[in-house]
């Protein structure tokens, strides 16, 4: 099963990336191709409006690769549709060359039964160089709704940072239902006590990621059919 997803979806993930300056980059997260037009779905936390925005394409998922890229193709994608409350962006790339996408590669976020047998896929600390695609399992621990109506799955899983923006997919249908939201963190987001760079207390075993109807309404916005 993983394999199948992994052979299916892995070729639609990259790195999504902003401009530093004329020669430097900054790596933000995960983004996967959605639609044949040149169209990539992320979250819309990894990114703010004013960056410089593009992707940088992996190599191939099945062979080995350097861990850390030495050298890449900075690819500029512009901003379609944003939406903030469910954490979900759309974005164009200003070039569409090659673009394929699975048919048929969404599923119902409904239908997603708790329980089930779920992976994701993602650039987890993409930020510190680690630019290897990762296939990660994990279940669909429950169904949730956020306080602004936000329709999320809560995964049994610490989505590594990087690992936002990439698809969640359902083992038993091999469709995406939904797109790397964030971790649960028990501390919140404000202050905390920290060693070194790592804030204590903020670590679990409990991720989110925002149902796929969220990001198919972004598509219908932006004009587009999948």
């Amino acid at each position: 099963m993983f394999r199948g997803i992994a052979k299916r979806h892995g070729g639609g993930c990259v790195m999504l990336a902003r401009r530093i300056d004329d020669k430097t980059i900054g790596m933000l997260g995960t983004a996967f191709l959605c639609h044949e037009k040149g169209y990539l779905l992320t979250a819309a936390h990894t990114f703010s409006l004013t960056d410089e925005l593009g992707f940088v394409m992996p190599a191939p998922v099945d062979q080995f690769n350097r861990s850390v890229l030495e050298s890449c193709t900075f690819s500029p994608v512009t901003v379609a549709q944003f939406d903030a409350a469910n954490d979900v962006a759309l974005l164009k790339m200003e070039v569409a060359v090659g673009v394929r996408v699975p048919p048929d590669g969404f599923g119902s976020d409904d239908l997603a039964p708790v329980g089930a047998s779920v992976c994701y896929l993602g650039f987890p600390h993409v930020q510190n160089g680690q630019h290897a695609l990762k296939v990660s399992g994990t279940i669909l621990g429950s169904k949730v709704l956020a306080s602004n109506g936000s329709r999320q799955f809560l995964l049994d899983s610490m989505a590594e940072a990087g690992s936002s923006g990439g698809p969640l997919i359902d083992l038993a249908s091999n469709r995406i239902i939904g797109i790397i939201s964030r971790r649960f963190s028990p501390t919140g987001t404000g202050a905390s006590i920290r060693i070194g760079n790592h804030a204590l207390g903020t670590e679990s075993m409990i991720s989110y990621a925002t149902a796929v109807s969220h990001a198919l309404a972004l598509l219908t916005a932006e004009g587009l059919h999948v």
